[in-house]
C-alpha cells in the first residue's frame, strides 16, 4: 500500500482539530524524549526513527483513541502475546501486543505529570536492548 501522505504537515492537515492537537502532542513528547530522533512518514503516520530503526509511530485511525506504538521496526521478529522483558513502565501505561511491541493512549492535554510519564516512558523505551 502506497502511502497517502508524503509529509507530516499532509498528515496533520487531514486530522479534524481535536485528533491534530492529540497527535502534536504526543508528538512533543517524543521529541522531548529523545531529540535525535528522525521524524518520517511512515505506514501512513508520523513515524520516529533512532539509528535507522523505526522506534516509535503515532497511530491516529479514524476510529478509537490517538495511540503511540512503540516498536523495533519491521526487521526484527516479534511473538504475539510473547512476554516483554521491558521494565520502564512503572505506570503501567503500555498495552503489549507483542514481546517487542507496545501502545499506549494520548494523555489529557491538561496533566503534566501524566505527560511527564509518556516522555520518561518513551525515554526508557529509546533505551532498551531486548536482545541485553
Amino acid at each position: 500500500m502506497a502511502d497517502r501522505f508524503r509529509t507530516v504537515d499532509e498528515f496533520l492537515a487531514a486530522q479534524d482539530p481535536a485528533r491534530r492537537a492529540q497527535v502534536e502532542l504526543l508528538r512533543s513528547l517524543v521529541r522531548e524524549a529523545e531529540p535525535r530522533l528522525v521524524e518520517t512518514v511512515k505506514w501512513n503516520s508520523p513515524d520516529f526513527v533512532l539509528d535507522g530503526v523505526d522506534r516509535v509511530t503515532v497511530n491516529s485511525g479514524p476510529r478509537g483513541p490517538v495511540r503511540l506504538i512503540l516498536h523495533f521496526g519491521t526487521a526484527r521478529a516479534e511473538r504475539a502475546g510473547g512476554a516483554s522483558r521491558f521494565d520502564g513502565d512503572p505506570d503501567g501505561l503500555l498495552t503489549w501486543h507483542s514481546d517487542i511491541r507496545a501502545s499506549l493512549t494520548a494523555p489529557p492535554a491538561d496533566d503534566p505529570a501524566a505527560q511527564a510519564a509518556v516522555a520518561a516512558l518513551i525515554r526508557a523505551w529509546l533505551a532498551f536492548d531486548p536482545d541485553a
